[in-house]
Parts: C-alpha cells; sequence; structure tokens
C-alpha cells in the first residue's frame, strides 16, 4: 500500500514540477515576443520618419547633423526634429516596457523606475543591480526591500506630469499596474499618429498599407503581454497544491518508519531514509521555484533589470548607422 501511495504521489508531483516548468518556459517566451513587437513599432517609427538621400542608403542616423535640423520639405509644419522625435519614441517605448515588467511583478511603486543611465560610468552600477537577490521566504515586506534594489531604468526617467496622470485616477485612486501600460500604449500610438499628421518628418510620405503594419505590431506586443500576464494573475490551484504539502509529509513521516522496519543497519537506515525524502521535498521545491517566474523572492526568478536594460540597449541602437565614407 505504501508503494502505491509514493508511487501517486511521485507522479503528482512529477506533473507539477512539470507545469511549473512550462509555466517558466511560457512566461519569458510571452516576455520576449512583447519585447520584440514593441521593439518593431519604435523601429518602424523611427525609420519611417527619418530623412535621407540618393547618398544615404541607410537614411539619417539620430545623431547625424541633417536630423537635428528641420526637414527640408516638410519643416514648416513643425514639430521636433528627428533627432528628438527618436528620443521621444524611445522613451514611450521604454516606459512602456518597464511599466509592463512591473505589472508582472506585482509591483505598483513608481519609485522603482530610474532614470536610465544618466553618466557613462553608471552603466557598470546599473549592470551590478541586475543580481536577482534570493530570500528564504516570501515575505512583502521583503519583496518590496528587493523590487526596491531593482529598480528599472527608464530612457528619459519618469517625468513628472507622466507620473501625475500614472499614479492615479481623477478621484485619486491607485491606477492598476495594467492600466498604466494601457495609458502609455495609448501615448505611444498617439505620438505616432500626431507626427504622421501634424509635424515634419518622412512618416506621411509612408505608403498607408507599410504604415499601417506601425500599428499592428504594437498591437501585438499587447497580445503577448497580456500571454505573460496569464502566468502573472493566474496561480498554480490552490486545492492540488494544498493536497500536495499534505501527502508529501504523509509520505515524510512514514517513510522512516518502513525503512526501519525492512533495513536493520543504522547508517544505511539513515542514508535511505535520507534520500528517499530528500529527493520527494527537492521536486516539490522546485516546483514552488518555478511556479512564480516574475516575483523577486527567488535567485533563479527571471532578470527583469537585465530584460529592460536590453530593450533600452536595443532602442539606442535604433539610432545610429554607420558614417559616410570619406
Amino acid at each position: 500500500a505504501f508503494q502505491l501511495f509514493a508511487y501517486l504521489l511521485g507522479f503528482l508531483m512529477v506533473f507539477r514540477t512539470n507545469f511549473a516548468y512550462q509555466r517558466y518556459w511560457e512566461a519569458i517566451g510571452a516576455m520576449q515576443n512583447m519585447a520584440a513587437k514593441w521593439l518593431d513599432g519604435a523601429l518602424m517609427g523611427i525609420a519611417f520618419d527619418a530623412g535621407g538621400s540618393s547618398d544615404r542608403g541607410l537614411l539619417h542616423g539620430a545623431q547625424d547633423d541633417e536630423s537635428k535640423k528641420p526637414h527640408v520639405s516638410t519643416g514648416a509644419k513643425g514639430g521636433p526634429v528627428h533627432s528628438a522625435f527618436y528620443g521621444e519614441v524611445a522613451h514611450l517605448c521604454s516606459l512602456l516596457h518597464a511599466l509592463a515588467l512591473q505589472h508582472l511583478r506585482a509591483d505598483s511603486n513608481l519609485d522603482n523606475l530610474e532614470f536610465a543611465y544618466p553618466e557613462a560610468p553608471s552603466l557598470q552600477s546599473i549592470a551590478s543591480k541586475m543580481n536577482v537577490f534570493g530570500m528564504p521566504t516570501f515575505n512583502p515586506a521583503q519583496v518590496g526591500d528587493t523590487l526596491a534594489r531593482q529598480k528599472l531604468p527608464v530612457l528619459g526617467g519618469l517625468r513628472p506630469e507622466e507620473r501625475k496622470v500614472l499614479e492615479a485616477d481623477a478621484r485619486g485612486n491607485e491606477l492598476p499596474t495594467d492600466a498604466r501600460v494601457a495609458m502609455v500604449e495609448g501615448w505611444f500610438m498617439r505620438r505616432l499618429i500626431a507626427r504622421q499628421k501634424f509635424e515634419q518628418g518622412e512618416s506621411a510620405a509612408t505608403s498607408p498599407p507599410i504604415l499601417s503594419r506601425l500599428y499592428q505590431v504594437i498591437s501585438d506586443g499587447t497580445l503577448w503581454f497580456s500571454a505573460a500576464s496569464k502566468v502573472a494573475i493566474t496561480p498554480f490551484p490552490f486545492p492540488y497544491h494544498n493536497l500536495l504539502s499534505m501527502f508529501l509529509w504523509m509520505y515524510t513521516f512514514l517513510c522512516p518508519v518502513l525503512i526501519n522496519g525492512i533495513i536493520m543497519d543504522n547508517a544505511l537506515r539513515a542514508v535511505f531514509v535520507f534520500v528517499s525524502v530528500f529527493c520527494y521535498h527537492a521536486l516539490n521545491n522546485i516546483g514552488d521555484n518555478l511556479e512564480d517566474p516574475y516575483l523577486p523572492y527567488d535567485p533563479n526568478e527571471l532578470p527583469l533589470p537585465a530584460l529592460q536594460h536590453g530593450v533600452n540597449m536595443r532602442l539606442f541602437a535604433f539610432g545610429v548607422v554607420p558614417g559616410k565614407e570619406d
């Protein structure tokens, strides 16, 4: 009877661990797709707006002198030059991604967003903040401290006027974290449309079918954000977890009794009891470890600050093109 019970418990634990592993990979996959789609939208917005000429096959980069001057043919419409517009798009995409990560890790404190890379030497300090500090138990206060240590760098920082509307609604109630993501996505879309309709640049000259892809990929990124949120807001079934814990402790107390009745050598008794109980508890702890991939109370959770840093670096790269040959 105990052997059948051990088989049943083993099957339940392997199923739970496999399910937790699938959640872990689903979470990182959804996050990578989310970031890729939003970055595609930012890249298209920047590339469609860039000026160029017959001798500039890659168009003008954000740091080129031409990008810092009003557009030759549409400059009279006003609005920021291409270099400044590139900075606005990079800021909105970086902020959108950072707020999405805050939602996934259940972090509503906007103080945990920091101005990214104010000085070149700070890149090393930012990298050092990407280390995930392990904690022995889940404690809300400790998690809050860890989130404060793992700030998310935003290009351009969080501006006062942005913080005011992201902090609370018109009645003073704290805005839900997913609503903040939706709000900044709206800003992203509005900024791109305003550029196309009312300001200088090449966006209005882009073919409408091609331009429509810009808004489609941003929408696709939001779909992947919803997929990532599914893992964050849907816990492992509570009854299953409790039943598994009860069975595990029954096994822990019964296993030594049965092994002592079969094996007479005290040293071998200790070894077999330790190995048998340890294996089952190890599987259970692995499942606990992988079950919530976003919450930073364990050293093996997803490195969200590092992912934010990667998005920022790619946004920086979007404005760089090779210089002209001498």
